[in-house]
């Protein structure tokens, strides 16, 4: 039968015709499929709707129950759009991505509700697709990939079947599904190769407040850092061009913090803005210097404006609205709204240039200088160390923090009052912000120009794919002070109270009642997968995720072309068109076999090879007669197979096609019940 006429058939009968028992259940799981991947990312009270609508819908279906009327389906809906709108209320007034996805699910669970005919299950099938497509709003991981191709093929294995019910009877719905994936795959990576990932996106929604940001922010306040340092998420990965230097070494610097108020460290706005021409792209800008390391960073979402760099970067080559301020911080014009890859270069600390030891001009003397009225206890102890050089100033706060009593945890007493004079001559325990704020303060008493760094120190290095990947536990505080003839140097407090936690990690300096980590605990073979699984996720982000325009590039010289050479785009394009011309080729090369002419040919391998072999002149009845004679026990099954072939192969075709697959289907059940023996 052809394929135009089933086209036909389904226009006019199956849209109209009402949904079977079993067509409604599987409606109700491939939602199922869809909506239980976004319960990891969306709010736990639109959960709590998906799961009662749903289960709602599924108590009906196995209760075989009429779906509810339209006055209490109004009801339910107008009940949800008012959830909705409380939750943007209490989220800032915007639905967001969180709440857009939601009130989708939703209405697509209240759609099954009013679902009788086809028409209204197909749609329903289609609504479904874009909310499968919904996930990749939240995380892109490469078992996503998967997860999307496995359920886009169920969505249209129902849609097949949902047009073409005799579907089922004539074709397997894996092999065409198969068929089409075959063929779209290669275009999709023709394509993907021309067409590179966007720096931004064409359109973004807005995110719920409550989604809150992880990693650390421009405030350093007591326990602001601690809290962050609890936490096991990731915060970007990197992985260097030659040998990595020491962890140890590692201090990824992120934000410069000037102004303190007496509570908290905070950025200084004016000396974030970007100067003209900061970041240098080139490898001739930094050329020949000396200890220049080079490393690519996968940087995480983090809503925020400044990217990450190793000590104080040179450089950062990534996309055109990044700048690089005075401080040598990174800022982008825009939120780091997507995961983001850039290629970095920075300077080992122990080499300087030249203009690093230029004298401090007046404004950022006085800013860097600047404290609030108070703690007159670590003034009177600062005045104390003003006769000595600048150097032995930073010596004495250093050698302050070593001694005893002080002690570095993570649950420090609460500070009360005046924090510095609290946290100096009182509870003496504290972490990084508590020692890199107390020591700036000092050495601002001190007359010493000082400022306040956060970003991460050290990682784990991943044994498998050589990355270092850095958490949110690695989040760390320093300071840097200004030196005659040096410049800004970097002073790590921390590192006088706590070595350990500067050379060994976090874990090494606290007790494992403050801080235990299943990545500390776990076996030496959970460790190899975790790496593993690491390393696959790093791949997935550089070589698909990452895949922008300056990849392009690199891909293009490779191949001996240019980023903008046409010849690029018309290999693709006519790639694309020959990947398409071959399906069609190969099928007319081998038409498709009549499985009826199949299923008789298999019968007659069947009987020959027990002895009873058809000659070339002898026609289906008569051969199957003579069969009956050898194979007695077998008469009335093999005349039964030979009159259906011959109604099924030279019978007259009343153009009804679910009659004939219906009749194709008993005959291929006789076929495979007859049996013979010698």
């Amino acid at each position: 039968m052809s394929t135009a006429t089933i086209g036909t058939q389904a226009a006019a009968f199956g849209s109209a015709r009402a949904l079977t028992h079993r067509e409604h259940g599987w409606l109700i799981a491939q939602l199922a499929v869809v909506l239980v991947p976004l319960l990891r990312a969306l709010p736990l009270v639109t959960c709590a709707v998906f799961g009662v609508l749903l289960l709602w819908r599924t108590l009906l279906w196995v209760r075989r129950a009429p779906l509810p009327g339209k006055w209490v389906l109004g009801f339910t809906g107008v009940v949800t759009l008012l959830v909705t709108l409380a939750l943007s209320l209490r989220t800032g007034g915007n639905i967001g991505r969180d709440l857009s996805v939601a009130l989708l699910g939703a209405f697509l669970v209240l759609k099954l509700m009013e679902s009788h005919t086809v028409r209204n299950g197909i749609l329903a099938t289609q609504l479904c697709c874009f909310l499968l497509l919904s996930q990749t709003l939240f995380d892109q991981p490469p078992w996503m990939a998967v997860s999307l191709l496995a359920t886009a093929a169920l969505l249209l294995r129902n849609w097949l079947l949902l047009l073409h019910p005799q579907a089922r009877m004539q074709v397997s719905a894996v092999r065409v599904l198969g068929r089409l994936v075959a063929m779209g795959l290669p275009c999709a990576a023709v394509l993907f190769l021309l067409f590179p990932r966007l720096d931004h996106p064409l359109w973004s929604l807005p995110r719920s407040a409550e989604t809150g940001t992880s990693g650390i922010t421009d405030r350093m306040a007591p326990g602001s850092i601690g809290q962050l340092i609890l936490s096991d998420d990731l915060a970007f990965r990197a992985d260097f061009a030659g040998k990595p230097p020491a962890l140890d070494t590692l201090y990824w610097r992120g934000m410069v913090l000037w102004r303190f108020d007496g509570q908290a460290w905070t950025a200084a706005s004016m000396r974030q803005r970007p100067l003209p021409g900061s970041v240098p792209n080139s490898a001739d800008a930094v050329a020949g210097l000396p200890g220049v390391v080079d490393y690519n960073i996968t940087l995480e979402t983090t809503h925020q404006r400044w990217l990450f760099a190793l000590d104080r970067g040179l450089s950062i080559d990534a996309r055109d609205d990044i700048g690089r301020s005075v401080d040598a911080e990174f800022l982008s014009r825009q939120p780091i709204d997507q995961r983001m890859r850039y290629h970095a270069r920075s300077r080992l600390p122990d080499r300087r240039r030249a203009d690093d030891a230029q004298p401090l001009d007046s404004p950022t003397l006085q800013t860097a200088l600047a404290l609030p009225p108070g703690n007159q206890q670590a003034r009177a102890l600062a005045a104390q160390w003003t006769e000595l050089p600048p150097a032995d100033r930073v010596s004495a706060a250093l050698k302050l923090f070593g001694s005893a009593p002080f002690a570095y945890t993570l649950a420090p007493e609460p500070l009360q009052g005046e924090q510095i004079d609290d946290f100096l001559f009182r509870t003496h325990r504290g972490f990084c912000e508590h020692y890199a704020g107390s020591f700036v303060f000092l050495m601002r008493a001190a007359g010493v120009p000082a400022r306040v760094v956060v970003g991460y120190l050290g990682g784990e290095v991943n044994a498998v794919s050589g990355d270092i990947i850095v958490r949110q536990s690695d989040a760390h505080a320093w300071a840097e002070v200004w030196l005659a003839g040096r410049g800004w140097v970097r002073v790590d407090p921390t590192a006088a109270v706590a070595p350990q936690r500067v050379e060994r990690g976090l874990a090494a300096a606290v007790p494992a009642s403050e801080f235990r980590s299943r990545r500390v605990e776990e076996p030496a073979w959970l460790r190899s997968v975790r790496w593993g699984l690491d390393g696959l996720i790093s791949g997935w982000n550089r070589w698909v995720l990452g895949y922008d325009r300056n990849r392009q590039a690199q891909l293009f010289a490779w191949l001996g072309l240019e980023a903008a050479d046409p010849r690029a785009v018309l290999w693709g394009v006519s790639a694309i068109f020959l990947l398409a011309a071959l399906p069609l080729l190969w099928q007319q090369r081998k038409p498709k076999p009549d499985p009826v002419q199949v299923q008789w040919q298999r019968v007659c391998s069947q009987l020959a090879r027990h002895g009873c072999p058809r000659n070339p002149t002898e026609g289906p009845m008569a051969y199957a007669a003579r069969a009956a004679t050898q194979f007695p026990q077998a008469a009335e099954a093999l005349h039964r197979v030979a009159a259906g072939y011959i109604a099924l192969r030279y019978g007259r075709d009343d153009g009804d096609a679910h009659a004939r697959a219906q009749r194709l289907a008993r005959w291929k059940e006789d076929v495979a019940a007859l049996r013979v023996s010698a």
